[in-house]
């Protein structure tokens, strides 16, 4: 039993000592925001962000909204990239897109992550998200630019968040 643990931890490390440091910072990055956050939606009102580190460290859950009508967005890490996975709401049956970053090189300041797929999504002209920009500003600080598109047309949504007090 000692033997098929010591195993799995080598293997766990070999794996880790072989992803881009690039990639890598940039995921601890993102674990680096977990916390609850708020922004504004111009004609929407206040919306809050929760950020929570999931599956024992691989997985960055975010949910987007308020408590009545909210979206949650999952990142994971795979080598040199980091894959987005969106459930929306847009839609009355939800549907899940697909993001993905290039492979990260330096330590970015911005990710832009780029549709690459959807699940649930019933024609290409219906609303779904097609890009994500995530600003690292400072550590009470990021944005996020959300870009829609609908029947071929794009509609931007420009989310600036500031890290919630722990104070009452």
């Amino acid at each position: 039993m000692k033997a098929a643990y010591l195993v799995a931890t080598l293997l766990c490390c070999t794996y880790a000592w072989s992803l881009p440091s690039a990639s890598l910072d940039s995921f601890e990055r993102l674990k680096a925001l977990a916390g609850e956050w708020d922004a504004e939606l111009p004609g929407y009102g206040k919306i809050t962000n929760t950020i929570r580190i999931v599956s024992n460290g691989t997985a960055i859950e975010e949910t987007i909204g308020t408590p009545e009508n909210n979206e949650v967005s999952l990142y994971t890490l795979d080598r040199a990239r980091i894959l987005l996975t969106h459930f929306c709401a847009m839609t009355a049956d939800g549907h899940q897109v697909r993001l993905e970053t290039a492979d990260l090189e330096g330590k970015p300041g911005v990710l832009r992550f780029a549709f690459v797929g959807a699940t649930n999504l019933h024609h290409l002209s219906a609303p779904h998200m097609r890009e994500l920009v995530f600003n690292f500003i400072d550590e009470a600080h990021f944005s996020e630019r959300w870009t829609k598109i609908e029947n071929g047309k794009d509609t931007i949504f420009d989310l600036n968040f500031s890290r919630r007090s722990s104070a009452p």
